[in-house]
């Protein structure tokens, strides 16, 4: 292995990295703030970023501007420690402000943009932001909730040029652009370590509020190199972005991990299954990450010449093993597996050397990573042998190598890590090969589109509305793969309430990704002789004839 580069680059490696490598990753970048001013220093003006837009930027530039922000946010009170919750679109200006609040040791909180009142006062309350970037487009949504969020010191708007001053915050503010030009001060840069957080993603509730999860320097780099490792990528590859910054698919494993490898990401704001092969032609894409329904969508488009047609092209994707087998067959692609959740990143995945040649068992996550460990535990707290399913476990061997905290949430943080390991709530088994395959979600959650979803939360926001005494939400077989949302509602008496009046409602009340398919209207809701409402009746009923269907 060639060692002028880091990570170390030899074509006829076989199988993963050994762990040396991953501890020589942490002593090279401590953290994700020392891997920008690293690399660019290691690759100067290469450019490291390009936007849809059509502009770029170097390595070196992205350095330097984030710089002059860190410098910016000092100017406008932001210091070590403080939260700082950046709700904006995929854009140049949200990677560059997230570097900047890391190189001031601030702690950036990622906020879904999907999010609309109170998922969106919740999400800047349990992370105690102090401070909010915002992006213009947004503005009307914070301008809805900002009367409950009077703890807000600062607002810094993305997008000067566009931003209807009309709409401005009733607190401070400033534009980012403004700050750009900061003049860069090199006393302000704070001094952090792998175990600090390198930000704070709020993920789905099973049966309570969302948590706040505390991710940490180590975790993303060594993330990051797992996936550069399973993936094959090289300084000359190409990381086709279009999932959400705000998730860490796209912040860490394609935004940090193409830094990481010296290689080039190619941001656009989202995923258009109209023009996803013309763009992967036009970028000369070699990665992309196909999580949810990404290539369910994808195989609904007219067949082209375009997506068969193309250099290597490696999918970074978990998919069931029918949808595996079509996607390669149909776009001539490799498939990497995979298993993660943003409180442990990506622990397992196929070595390049296999799922380049296709060799990895469709369907299957692939093989557990050298910087963890990962076992498959029973109810009774034993460590089950090949072909058993039980629940998954991960700790880490790399220290800090998963997440920090569950935020405020002590014990919840000490019952997820019982036994010194952390329990996900789903469940696996590994084959005889040492390939882990998924099984099922053990918790009570529910993922659409690539969003997981508290069914706790939807539920909290529907019994707001006058008209509904009881409701519980249940997950329900889509089309597409994953899941559709149902609300099972008991009617407030002699209200009249119609399944119109619901969908209005969550449509009024939430992210659009939370808002049911399926509602059902039913007298009352089972419960336990201990009062608990038995929802397992209701999910393995399904969808009933009764059952309102709102894309019929």
């Amino acid at each position: 292995m060639t060692r002028d580069v880091f990570p170390p680059i030899s074509p006829d490696k076989k199988g993963f990295y050994p762990e040396s490598v991953y501890w020589e990753a942490i002593e090279r970048y401590p953290t994700v703030a020392d891997l920008v001013t690293r690399k660019a220093e290691e690759n100067q003006d290469q450019v490291w970023l390009e936007f849809q837009d059509g502009r770029t930027f170097t390595y070196r530039e992205v350095d330097r501007i984030s710089d002059c922000l860190a410098a910016g946010f000092y100017q406008k009170g932001i210091r070590e420690e403080d939260r700082a919750a950046i709700f904006g679109l995929n854009s140049p200006e949200w990677i560059l402000s997230y570097f900047g609040l890391l190189k001031l040791g601030a702690v950036p909180v990622t906020v879904n943009t999907g999010f609309v009142k109170d998922p969106l006062v919740y999400n800047f309350t349990a992370s105690d932001a102090r401070y909010a970037i915002v992006d213009y487009r947004l503005m009307d949504r914070f301008k809805d909730v900002e009367a409950q969020l009077g703890f807000i010191e600062h607002v810094f708007v993305i997008g000067k040029d566009q931003f209807d001053k009309q709409q401005a915050p009733s607190m401070p503010y400033s534009c980012i652009e403004d700050l750009l030009e900061t003049t860069p001060d090199p006393s302000l840069r704070a001094t952090k370590y792998p175990k600090d957080p390198c930000t704070m993603i709020l993920t789905s509730g099973t049966t309570g509020p969302s948590k706040v999860v505390a991710d940490t320097n180590a975790q993303f780099i060594s993330t990051a190199l797992f996936l550069i490792d399973a993936g094959g990528i090289t300084p000359k590859s190409v990381i086709y972005t279009y999932l959400p910054l705000f998730h860490i698919m796209a912040l860490d494993m394609a935004t940090i991990l193409s830094m990481l490898a010296n290689a080039k990401i190619v941001l656009v704001e989202s995923f258009n299954p109209n023009v996803f092969w013309e763009h992967i032609h036009r970028y000369q894409a070699t990665h992309f990450h196909a999580v949810g329904p990404i290539l369910e969508m994808l195989f609904k488009q007219p067949e082209t010449d375009l997506e068969k047609n193309h250099g290597p092209i490696t999918a970074v994707a978990y998919c069931s093993k029918e949808i595996w087998m079509h996607a390669k067959e149909r776009f001539n692609i490799s498939i990497t597996g995979g298993y993660g959740s943003t409180e442990v990143g990506i622990p397992v995945s196929a070595p390049y050397d296999i799922s380049s040649k296709g060799e990895n068992p469709p369907g299957a996550c692939g093989l557990v990573g050298p910087h963890v460990e990962v076992a498959i535990m029973d109810e009774t707290g034993h460590f089950l042998p090949a072909h058993q399913s039980g629940e998954i476990l991960v700790r880490p061997k790399i220290p800090w190598a998963i997440f920090l905290e569950y935020y405020k949430m002590p014990e919840a943080t000490a019952e997820a890590f019982k036994g010194l390991w952390f329990h996900t709530g789903d469940s696996g088994y590994f084959d005889e090969n040492g390939f882990l395959h998924f099984v099922d979600r053990l918790k009570d959650a529910i993922r659409r589109k690539g969003e997981n979803i508290s069914s706790y939360e939807v539920e909290q926001v529907l019994m707001k509305q006058p008209g509904i005494q009881e409701t519980i939400v249940i997950p329900a077989p889509s089309e597409v793969g994953e899941d559709e949302v149902m609300a099972v509602v008991v009617p407030a008496p002699d209200s009249g309430l119609t399944f119109e009046e619901v969908i209005r409602y969550c449509k009024e009340n939430m992210p659009h990704f939370w808002v049911p398919r399926y509602v059902r209207f039913v007298d009352s809701l089972p419960r336990t002789q201990t009062g608990r409402i038995q929802k397992f009746t209701y999910r393995e009923q399904g969808v009933t004839p009764d059952t309102y269907d709102r894309k019929a």
